[in-house]
């Protein structure tokens, strides 16, 4: 007894020329098996299976919705299901399947209780003038979805610094914010359309928490998940571009204010309720109140630290710790600051340099062993050879103020290869002759001077003793 279903795979695969080998690979059974079927193919003994198309698509129907929620269009699904599964179905049938998905779904009118929601959306207001120069505007609308009070502002770009402040004037304008907010598939907000996970931009998702609020996407290609606000969209549109009579554009931001003033004290078409009563009587109590600090808005992206610890920001060099040379970091930007962060921690903070190739470096960013040290520091770091390591320290200190660091850090050199006793007796010896120098203390440690009895070293004389201070840097005792 054998299997249709797979005597018809086997089939599909010899058409698409695959050897038994091949196929038995693929399918993951033995060769064998693919033999005998193969025989029963050429002899004609088994007939093709005739498919119901809309009955197969069924079996595929999950997948297929979720393509289609995600915004890909008959076509796409057509072309994924041939190179994903080997779907032998013809376009006309995906066609009218997706057709049928349209028409078998059902809109449930949402409603939303006061401040739980608001909907954002931009509509192209055409070209204007501003400063001699012609410019696209568009404009940006956020409708609250309870009393459907709306903001509206002009924009020039869709930009992210642009789309939050427009947030941020809104929710000011409001006196307060929503529990959510639910924007179209935006690039300004939305990196990736997918409404079962969307991954919403890291500053807006940042945004809307540090307001109390979060952001809800609208799925791709469904006006009506955010039919709200593209119906303020489309009033804007209709009701106020339409009567404009002029190409200014800042004339076009007082029409604005005062038009939105008015559209919010009509009747409403939908709800049949004026949206400023709605909201001063019943919505506005509900909202969240404003954050005592304004959010900081800034520019984000990414730099890579070079060997140095710095990363290129505007024609210039900023430092970061030592230990984040070669990695990927992320930057946030206003025109005045500069923050660098290792994920969501910060690790570095700069006033941004007007200049051009300059190293702007933190001291502290600099490995231990390269940072500035001041002159209380090299007195600390001898201490521990000794009470003479430490009084040579601050005689070196007071009389070469300019090599006082390269000598105590070569004296610390030679208490790690002599030994701290060595050196604290060396330094003894050199402050009794009075040679302060690097050399004095390296040769009585090398020649072993400091167990020699001081006397040994002095050279009587009529007038007493003396001591020629050089000797120790030029003695050389067999």
């Amino acid at each position: 007894m054998y299997h249709i279903d797979m005597i018809y795979t086997i089939k599909t695969l010899i058409n698409k020329g695959l050897s038994q080998r091949a196929i038995a690979s693929q399918l993951g059974i033995s060769r064998k098996t693919v033999s005998k079927y193969y025989l029963k193919i050429q002899s004609g003994v088994v007939e093709e299976p005739k498919m119901n198309k809309s009955k197969t698509l069924d079996q595929y129907k999950e997948i297929i919705v979720d393509w289609f929620e995600k915004g890909l269009t008959a076509r796409l699904i057509f072309d994924r299901l041939k190179s994903a599964y080997s779907l032998e179905v013809s376009y006309p049938s995906v066609s009218r399947f997706v057709k049928e998905l349209k028409k078998s779904e059902v809109f449930v009118p949402v409603i939303c209780q006061p401040a739980e929601e608001a909907q954002v959306d931009y509509g192209y207001m055409g070209r204007f003038v501003k400063d001699g120069k012609e410019i696209k505007v568009w404009c940006f609308v956020i409708t609250l979805s309870f009393s459907r009070l709306q903001y509206v502002e002009m924009v020039t770009n869709q930009s992210i610094p642009s789309f939050l402040k427009s947030h941020q004037n809104a929710f000011e304008f409001f006196g307060g914010v929503p529990k959510t907010v639910k924007i179209d598939n935006l690039k300004s907000g939305v990196i990736h359309s997918c409404f079962y996970e969307p991954k919403i931009q890291i500053q807006y998702a940042e945004f809307l928490n540090h307001y109390g609020s979060l952001p809800i996407t609208a799925r791709v290609r469904r006006p009506q998940d955010k039919g709200k606000v593209e119906a303020g969209v489309k009033f804007v549109e209709n009701n106020f571009l339409k009567n404009l009579e002029h190409k200014d554009f800042y004339r076009l931001q007082i029409d604005i204010k005062n038009w939105t003033e008015k559209a919010n004290q009509r009747i409403h078409g939908t709800t049949k309720k004026i949206p400023l009563q709605q909201y001063n009587n019943i919505e506005k109590q509900y909202l969240i109140s404003l954050p005592k600090d304004r959010y900081e808005l800034y520019q984000i992206s990414q730099r890579k630290a070079n060997n140095y610890a710095h990363i290129a920001f505007e024609n210039n060099y900023y430092s970061v710790p030592s230990n984040y040379a070669g990695k990927e970091l992320i930057i946030k930007y206003t025109e005045n600051t500069l923050k660098i962060f290792d994920n969501q921690t910060q690790i570095a903070l700069h006033a941004i340099h007007k200049g051009q190739g300059n190293y702007i470096t933190e001291e502290h960013h600099k490995p231990i062993e390269k940072q500035y040290k001041n002159k209380e520091y090299y007195p600390e770091k001898v201490a521990h050879l000794g009470e003479n390591a430490l009084k040579f320290s601050e005689m070196v200190i007071k009389q070469k103020p300019y090599e006082y660091q390269r000598i105590i850090n070569g004296v610390c050199q030679l208490a790690k290869l002599h030994g701290h006793p060595a050196v604290d007796h060396a330094c003894e010896r050199s402050l009794a002759f009075g040679a302060i120098t690097y050399s004095s203390i390296k040769n009585i440690c090398e020649k072993n001077i400091h167990t020699h009895p001081r006397e040994e070293l002095t050279v009587k004389n009529a007038g007493g003793f003396y001591q020629d201070l050089s000797i120790y840097d030029n003695l050389n005792l067999n």
